[in-house]
């Protein structure tokens, strides 16, 4: 679908102006969730109307319905990269966590330890 956007030089119209393929991936989720909308609106408004079939609209759906595909596509892709930061990122504060417990454990087991035993802990 990408190829074919490139192929039509598709452009998007957006809350910040008319943007090409490789430019939505600069927008924000919320910046992309909103186009997106907008596209839909289009979509169902076109599919709404009775006497749609008279016209010869069929080039607009086709390009309207791709530029909802490629929406979509740039927003889960997006949507997935940032889930898995989030997760990375939890992983990491649980790990850090359990360091931490892991080296107050250490210090507790030497405060219990004799003057004797600390001595031969030296190195």
């Amino acid at each position: 679908m990408y190829k074919q956007a490139s192929k039509l030089k598709l452009r998007f119209f957006t809350g910040i102006g008319q943007l090409s393929t490789e430019q939505l991936w600069e927008l924000s989720q919320t910046q992309l969730s909103n186009a997106i909308k907008a596209v839909k609106k289009v979509l169902k408004k076109n599919d709404d109307d009775e006497l749609s079939f008279l016209e010869d609209t069929k080039t607009v759906d086709i390009e309207n319905q791709l530029r909802f595909d490629i929406l979509k596509d740039v927003y889960l892709s997006k949507k997935k990269e940032a889930d898995e930061l989030r997760t990375a990122s939890d992983i990491k504060a649980h790990n850090q966590k359990i360091l931490m417990l892991i080296a107050d454990k250490r210090d507790d087991s030497l405060k219990n330890m004799t003057i004797e035993e600390l001595e031969q802990q030296l190195k």
